[in-house]
């Protein structure tokens, strides 16, 4: 089943940005190509599916549990696929003919990509193999044994399980004929399936090593219909050191109102939680010592809206028309994951304030999605306290021999702090501005 995503959301978490902080490049630590093409396409297909989501994550948490690595390359299996994927004519079914064309093209390049080809798949052939016996056992899980049965179909129906028996290193020319025949042939495309699938480990074991690496969990399913979220230790992974937070969402209190401090750490609060339900519906490890959560239908987000400058069209109006976005999406689809920061920041505070409690309380009606949405409005938490499943948060900030000390760290509430004048006068602007008005 589809997960709803769009484009402004995956901008907003960072997924696929081409800089080194991206989720992407985070993730990517294949040890193939092909491997980390075979990532892009998973990543750009969430799903809502638990049958699906289940089965990744336990073929990925396998790989992280037996610390299980992969002993390919990626030079040999580019190797594999330019030979399969060359233009070069096969090697002639006539003995006679096929003598002379080796004889005419044994020391040209032609030839050597057909013979190295040939070496790199067989090796490749009896590795994978090695590897199926060496890890099918009770507590594979049901995916993995899946994608070995196809890798063991496709070698025992054809050449490759004769080429089990060769010397990759020691291959003679009626070998060479035989077997470029088939696999440029009529068994291309069941090696061509092979190498996806090897790649799909691939995959598993870069998944796993960034688990491990970044301190990553894996997310548990809730079957049931009612609405449920829960992280014990949510960071993000992008931040060094960074400071773990608690989150509870369920039917009673679908909403979570966000407040603090500028620098307080709202926004990064919010990709947080972005990114745990986008990797949870991706089935991979999540940024959190644990999480549970009920199966979404769909998450988008409002955290970095642009100016629609080519449009004319100025940041509030981008707003209005993103928060009409999010409501036609509501109205098509049930158990969204939505998240707004700053609501109506590009009006004055009258209209953001009355558009942002007028928003605020008609999704208050909607209870099976979950809301998270960020203000630096705290007046508007008294017109909110009268709704029952509105739940109020703020990041905690305090002075320390007169300087702001940012904890991070979420608290039950409402924020008290406000540094917004405090920051403008520890620039020294003021001082700046009454010099330049003496000169």
């Amino acid at each position: 089943m589809n997960f709803t995503i769009d484009g402004q959301t995956l901008k907003d978490l960072n997924i696929f940005d081409e800089r080194a902080d991206s989720i992407f490049h985070m993730f990517k630590s294949t040890r193939t190509i092909g491997a980390r093409e075979r990532l892009r396409e998973m990543m750009h297909k969430p799903s809502s599916d638990i049958n699906e989501l289940t089965l990744r994550r336990d073929a990925i948490k396998y790989f992280y549990d037996r610390k299980l690595i992969l002993d390919i390359r990626n030079e040999e299996l580019d190797l594999i696929e330019f030979y399969l994927k060359s233009d070069k004519r096969k090697s002639k079914s006539n003995l006679i003919d096929a003598l002379g064309d080796y004889l005419t093209r044994n020391s040209s390049n032609d030839f050597y990509i057909i013979r190295t080809g040939l070496k790199y798949l067989i090796k490749l052939t009896r590795y994978i193999s090695d590897f199926i016996k060496n890890n099918t056992l009770d507590e594979t899980p049901e995916y993995l044994i899946t994608i070995f049965e196809k890798i063991e179909s496709i070698i025992e129906e054809g050449l490759l399980k004769k080429v089990l028996l060769f010397d990759e290193s020691k291959l003679q020319f009626l070998k060479i004929n035989l077997l470029d025949q088939a696999f440029r042939g009529k068994e291309k495309r069941n090696i061509y399936t092979l190498l996806q699938l090897v790649y799909e480990l691939d995959v598993f074991e870069g998944l796993a090593y960034v688990a491990a690496k970044k301190d990553l969990s894996f997310p548990e399913y809730d079957e049931s219909e009612t609405l449920r979220f829960s992280t014990k230790g949510l960071f993000h992974p992008g931040i060094t050191d960074a400071v773990k937070n608690d989150i509870v969402f369920d039917h009673d209190q679908n909403i979570c109102f966000l407040t603090g401090s500028n620098m307080a750490g709202k926004s990064s609060l919010l990709k947080s939680v972005g990114l745990a339900i986008y990797l949870a519906h991706l089935g991979f490890p999540v940024p959190a010592e644990s999480m549970k959560t009920t199966i979404f239908n769909g998450l988008i987000t409002t955290i970095n809206l642009p100016d629609d400058i080519n449009n004319g069209l100025s940041h509030y109006y981008s707003e209005v028309k993103r928060v009409k976005e999010v409501s036609l999406k509501l109205l098509e689809q049930d158990k969204m994951f939505v998240i707004f920061d700053e609501l109506f920041r590009g009006t004055n505070v009258k209209d953001a304030f009355d558009a942002s409690l007028l928003i605020i309380s008609e999704l208050s009606f909607i209870k099976r999605s979950a809301f998270f949405i960020s203000t630096h409005i705290v007046e508007l938490a008294e017109e909110l306290k009268k709704y029952d499943n509105i739940a109020f948060s703020c990041l905690d900030t305090f002075f320390e021999n007169g300087k702001p000390v940012f904890t991070y760290k979420l608290t039950e509430g409402v924020s008290k702090e406000r540094l917004g004048m405090f920051i403008v006068l520890d620039e020294g602007i003021v001082d700046v501005i009454r010099k330049a008005a003496q000169g």
